[in-house]
């Protein structure tokens, strides 16, 4: 398909990926360096344009591309936009323009852009996406399990396995010590450079990352075998109805596993890769797969991950793509639509950031 009119997309910079954390950045005020008059203010300048010898016939176009509109604040509620008295191309441009600024308000990365198909109508496309921030969504579980082995906490640790057993059953997160996900293979290659480094001179590190190696697997598919079991799952009401927290840390469980249990009843079969794989991508440039970023491991700390993190961002540093959540939706009279947006995952994300902020505060 032919771009009408597009703004050309610039790829994000790659840069180091980072573990999952709640930490946000300061926001820097800004002021004006002058005061401006009013009348600059209430001026209205146009989209700037410049003029293409090749300038598609307007009376067509226009047709089309009202249509699509007409469609689109139909289907979002928003309000007719009155820019018939502007002169072609500006008043598609204008519109356009104002389109974009209602869909700001919905408070979720939505780009608008005009396309061409293949018999040349003119319609409006809307993309919808989450940006990740380059963050590694590493949920750990070995914190879980220490917690689990706490008598005085068993009610808080079956309370967090119900949460983890929704992230795996039914948002699909992967697990790590299942061998066709992308940690395992991380940590199989660890394995293999421990076998070859008995020899070594750093002892003192080759033995920390065995021993830490050996506890990820070992407990890891203890938990596992625990997680795998759906009684977890099918009590998670119970437990939340059940539990009464008396600490700080109790009552940020209970947070979290009810914004969990809610989001399994609002979204009851919504994977966290559903809408992963919508973009069109040159496999040549490297790509950083939705799997490879968002996984459960053993720990986000100690040598063992700070040996994996690095072979990953030295992989992901090769890489110039990633696979982010994304919806496409083009506005015809051929399409149906339906009211489906990033909901699902505008909320999941922040769930697994807070949930690793808790795990590492574990007792």
């Amino acid at each position: 398909m032919e771009t009408l009119s597009a703004t050309r997309q610039i790829r994000r910079k790659h840069q180091p990926p980072t573990r999952c954390t709640a930490s946000e950045k300061q926001q820097v005020q800004l002021s004006s360096v002058r005061t401006f008059t009013d009348g600059f203010l209430r001026h209205r300048f146009l989209p700037l344009y410049e003029q293409d010898n090749d300038l598609p016939e307007s009376v067509k176009i226009e047709k089309d591309f009202f249509e699509s509109l007409r469609i689109l604040t139909k289907h979002y509620g928003f309000e007719t936009i009155a820019v018939r008295d502007k002169s072609y191309p500006y008043n598609i441009l204008l519109a356009k323009e104002q389109i974009q600024k209602q869909l700001k308000k919905l408070e979720q990365d939505i780009e608008l852009s005009i396309m061409q198909d293949d018999k040349g109508i003119v319609k409006l496309m809307t993309k919808h996406s989450y940006y990740t921030s380059m963050t590694l969504y590493y949920i750990p579980v070995l914190p879980l399990y220490r917690l689990l082995q706490n008598k005085k906490q068993k009610r808080t640790a079956e309370l967090l396995l119900s949460v983890f057993a929704y992230l795996y059953h039914i948002a699909g997160i992967p697990y790590y010590r299942e061998n066709n996900t992308y940690l395992f293979y991380q940590y199989e290659c660890v394995q293999e450079w421990l076998m070859d480094c008995v020899e070594s001179n750093e002892k003192e590190e080759v033995g920390t990352m065995s021993s830490e190696f050996n506890k990820a697997s070992y407990y890891g598919d203890i938990l596992f075998r625990k997680l795998y079991n759906l009684y977890h799952l099918n009590n998670f009401k119970q437990r939340i109805d059940n539990y009464k927290p008396t600490t700080a840390f109790e009552k940020k469980c209970l947070t979290v596993a009810k914004t969990a249990w809610k989001l399994m009843i609002q979204y009851p079969d919504n994977n966290i890769f559903r809408n992963t794989s919508n973009q069109d991508f040159d496999e040549s440039d490297g790509i950083i797969r939705a799997e490879q970023y968002i996984s459960f491991i053993a720990e986000n700390e100690g040598v063992l991950f700070e040996n994996i993190s690095r072979a990953i961002n030295d992989e992901f540093n090769e890489c110039s793509e990633i696979e982010e959540p994304t919806l496409l939706q083009i506005f015809d009279s051929e399409n149906r639509f339906s009211n489906e947006k990033l909901d699902f995952e505008y909320r999941l994300f922040p769930l697994l950031i807070d949930l690793c902020t808790l795990l590492n505060e574990t007792p």
